[in-house]
C-alpha cells in the first residue's frame, strides 16, 4: 500500500505497477478479518474509548497480552492472533468509523504520536526509533493518498485494514508507552518546516529512505489537516534531533543492524 501510494502520488506508472505486482504475489493472512463480516461483529471492550490513541493506551493496560512476548518483531503477529484473537479483534472493533474524516485525521495524529512519543530518553541524545512504527505512519500517509482514488465502498475497509495492522504491530512491538509530552514539550526555538526539510536533505539520516519518508509524512499531515498547535512540526523536530537509527527487529533481524541505521 505504501508503494502504491507513492506511485499514485508521483504519477509513476512504474512504481504503481511494482506495487500491484507485490500485491498480486502475496495475500496476508490478516485479510480474512476484512473479508468475513463475522469478525467485525466481535464485541468491543467496554474500557476502550473510541479514538485510536486512547485505544492504544487501553491495549497497553490489557492484561490479556501480558507476558505474551519477550522480544519484539513481526514474527509475533502470527502467534498473537493464534493465542489472543478475541482480545485483538475486540480492540480493533472498538474504533467505529462513525465520522470517517474526523476519525482518520485523529488516526494520523496517533500514528505520529506512536512513532515519536514511544521513544524514551531521546531528549538526552540520539535514540533509535521503532522501525515498524515507521510503517504505521507511512502506510497512514499512503491511505490518505489512495482514499480519494478508490471506490467509496472500499474507503472505510481500507482505513480499518490500516487500523488492524496498527493494533497488531503495536502488540507485537511490546506495547510501549506513548507519551504525548515527549512531542508537546519540544522547544522549537524558531525552527520551522524549512529546517525540517534541510535536515531531510542534508542531515545524518539523509541517505536512509525511511528517515526521509517519516519527515515527509509528518509535513504532509500538517499540510492536510493544519498544525495550529505545531504538533506535527514538533514531532518532526524531535525526530530529527534525536534520531539514532532503528530498533524493534528482535529475533527477526537477519541483516546487519547497520543496514537500518543508514550504513
Amino acid at each position: 500500500m505504501i508503494h502504491l501510494g507513492y506511485g499514485h502520488e508521483l504519477s509513476s506508472h512504474t512504481v504503481a505497477v511494482e506495487a500491484l505486482a507485490m500485491g498480486a504475489c502475496f495475500y496476508g493472512s490478516l485479510h480474512k478479518y476484512l473479508d468475513d463480516p463475522r469478525y467485525s461483529s466481535a464485541p468491543a471492550p467496554s474500557a476502550s474509548p473510541p479514538d485510536p490513541l486512547s485505544i492504544l493506551h487501553a491495549i497497553r493496560r490489557d492484561p490479556s497480552f501480558d507476558g505474551l512476548f519477550t522480544t519484539p518483531g513481526p514474527s509475533n503477529i502470527g502467534p498473537l492472533f493464534a493465542l489472543r484473537e478475541s482480545a485483538v479483534l475486540g480492540h480493533w472493533n472498538a474504533w467505529q468509523l462513525a465520522s470517517p474524516t474526523a476519525q482518520f485525521r485523529a488516526s494520523q495524529r496517533a500514528a505520529a504520536a506512536l512513532l515519536v512519543g514511544s521513544v524514551e530518553g531521546a531528549h538526552t541524545g540520539p535514540a533509535p526509533f521503532d522501525f515498524f512504527f515507521v510503517h504505521l505512519l507511512t502506510s497512514s500517509h499512503a491511505a490518505r493518498i489512495l482514499l480519494p482514488a478508490v471506490p467509496a465502498r472500499a474507503q472505510v475497509p481500507l482505513v480499518r485494514q490500516w487500523w488492524l495492522f496498527t493494533v497488531a504491530v503495536y502488540i507485537a512491538q511490546l506495547r510501549p508507552a506513548v507519551d504525548l509530552g515527549r512531542i508537546e514539550g519540544v522547544e522549537l526555538r524558531g525552527r520551522g518546516w524549512d529546517d525540517v526539510q534541510k535536515s531531510a536533505l542534508g542531515g545524518d539520516g539523509r541517505f536512509d529512505a525511511h528517515y526521509v519518508k517519516v519527515l515527509r509524512a509528518l509535513r504532509e499531515a500538517a499540510r492536510t489537516w493544519g498544525d495550529e498547535d505545531d504538533f506535527y512540526l514538533k514531532a518532526a523536530i524531535r525526530f530529527v534531533d534525536n534520531w539514532g537509527g532503528w530498533k524493534g527487529f528482535g529475533v527477526d533481524e537477519i541483516e546487519d543492524e547497520s543496514t537500518y541505521n543508514g550504513g
